[in-house]
């Protein structure tokens, strides 16, 4: 038997409190697409689509020399999606009159760009799914057993499905106070949210209500799998890879509340196929407070801190020789963290440690 990369116990009261944080790393290792490398391997699904020639002409506003054959001329999608979002706030700003190109083509380009993307990780979820990895598996299971928080800033819903199936609820996404299990936190949104204006046309018996109210309800859809509809689209709520993203409904303020409050407490944080981008601003502020506060003790309601837990044991697994991320990620952290030189697979199969 192999030796695995990670502690397999039973939670009792005195069991380490563990929290994962989980990026894309740990996707590209079941076929996900990274940041650097998505858009050429999305490519031909955009041409497929019948919107090639649109997003081409986009891209090639941006970036002169782009060229569908050439994958070294490909923007990164952060790279282009933070342009559009630029080239939307300062349309109007930046020319006399509208043209044949307007905004309004613009943010249909973006929408079918992430439309397309999103069934996309749907596709390649149901692969991941039909014959989980065995190291995959052995990670969910230590998951369940430690009932770990993770914190994924993942879309997809691999780790949704192994850890909850069928019995999927909203206190498994951490809106409700801890439950037996692990908890499931998503701080950019999930493949199975919607807001109000489509989730109220799910089927009752197939979505349950999330977060908000009357008409900013957010609905999860509890089917592993985009919903089935002639008659409209359904845009997942997905906070999109930009260099500054916006966080404007409720949901997103109460995720980051949590993420805050399970990294105070920690005891055991283990960061798998995170790399902390450094555009990521959000993400670093949100890991700094949590931090910050297992030295200084947590924010409590009444405006005091509680008794402060003290620092976590920090591991970072990515296989960066370089040591950039583990330099990015420690800065965040603020103290000496153990940096396993591999991919999750191999720390999770004890290859590496």
């Amino acid at each position: 038997m192999k030796k695995s990369g990670l502690p397999f116990t039973t939670r009792s009261a005195t069991s380490p409190k563990v929290v994962y944080v989980i990026g894309a790393g740990f996707s590209a290792g079941l076929r996900f697409p990274t940041i650097g490398n998505l858009l050429p391997r999305m490519w031909s699904r955009i041409e497929t689509a019948g919107f090639a020639d649109e997003m081409a002409a986009i891209v090639r506003f941006h970036h002169p020399a782009f060229n569908p054959a050439r994958a070294e001329s490909y923007p990164s999608i952060e790279e282009l999606l933070s342009e559009m979002q630029a080239n939307t706030q300062l349309f109007d700003s930046s020319r006399p009159a509208t043209g044949n190109f307007t905004s309004a083509h613009l943010d249909g380009c973006r929408q079918k760009l992430l439309l397309e993307l999103s069934k996309w990780f749907h596709e390649l979820q149901r692969e991941a799914l039909a014959a989980p990895k065995p190291w995959l598996t052995s990670l969910v299971d230590r998951m369940k057993s430690e009932e770990a928080q993770i914190i994924s800033f993942n879309w997809d819903l691999v780790l949704d499905n192994l850890l909850f199936g069928s019995d999927l609820k909203h206190t498994n996404y951490g809106f409700a106070s801890k439950s037996p299990g692990p908890t499931l936190i998503k701080p950019h949104g999930s493949l199975n949210w919607y807001r109000a204006e489509t989730g109220r046309f799910l089927s009752n018996t197939k979505k349950f209500r999330l977060a908000g109210n009357d008409g900013a309800k957010i609905y999860a859809f509890k089917p592993f799998r985009s919903p089935l509809s002639s008659k409209r689209e359904y845009m997942p709520l997905i906070v999109p890879p930009v260099f500054m993203k916006e966080f404007q409904e409720d949901i997103f303020r109460r995720l980051w509340q949590r993420a805050v409050s399970v990294i105070s407490t920690a005891s055991e944080v283990r960061f798998i196929g995170y790399s902390l981008p450094t555009a990521d601003f959000h993400a670093r502020f949100i890991l700094r407070c949590g931090f910050h506060n297992q030295e200084a003790g947590a924010l409590r309601k009444d405006g005091h801190r509680a008794a402060p837990t003290g620092r976590a044991n920090v591991t970072i697994v990515d296989p960066d020789t370089t040591n950039q991320v583990s330099r990015r990620i420690g800065d965040a952290v603020g103290w000496h963290c153990h940096h396993v030189v591999g991919t999750v697979e191999d720390w999770v199969e004890g290859r590496v440690s």
